[in-house]
């Protein structure tokens, strides 16, 4: 009769400690990442004589940020630490740019790479200054997203 209690117990607790390591989150803590961006201008961003910034990462960087997270990294949902502010919109490699970006779920790498894109674009051909951009991925992507890829795509649905 106590075996039963006891394996909800366990249960409990092992899916509490997954819980908490994945954290159900899309958005990064912004005590932890609130973002962070070199001193770089749209000229150097954009066009023919663009500055290529390296976002390569080390072993050991990366190590860091998951002990940030207090994710291990045998976590059941896999995780790419990711730049909050890429790269291309001058993102820095410092620690307070980056954080464990899940793979899968419904707002992931695929979503932010994707609206990642799009901000370029629009910081290129200057429908967008670069720190409304940077301003606006680092605060929420998700918002972002909504507002840059998902919103224009449903006015095109309206028009046709």
């Amino acid at each position: 009769m106590l075996c039963a209690p006891l394996v909800v117990l366990i249960t409990f607790l092992l899916l509490s400690n997954i819980i908490a390591q994945e954290g159900g989150r899309h958005l990064p803590n912004p005590n932890l990442t609130p973002g962070a961006a070199l001193k770089l201008t749209k000229d150097d961003l954009c066009g023919p004589n663009r500055k290529e910034p390296d976002g390569s990462l080390s072993i050991s960087l990366k190590r860091k940020v998951f002990e940030l997270y207090k994710i291990r990294t045998e976590a059941t949902t896999p995780h790419n630490i990711d730049h909050l502010i890429p790269v291309s919109l001058g993102g820095s490699n410092e620690i307070e740019n980056l954080w464990p970006q899940p793979l899968s779920g419904e707002w992931n790498y695929n979503q932010k790479n994707q609206l990642e894109r799009r901000l370029h674009k629009l910081v290129c051909t200057g429908q967008l200054d670069l720190e409304t951009a940077q301003r606006e991925i680092s605060t929420d992507w998700v918002s972002a997203y909504k507002k840059y890829i998902v919103g224009p795509r449903q006015q095109r649905m309206k028009q046709q």
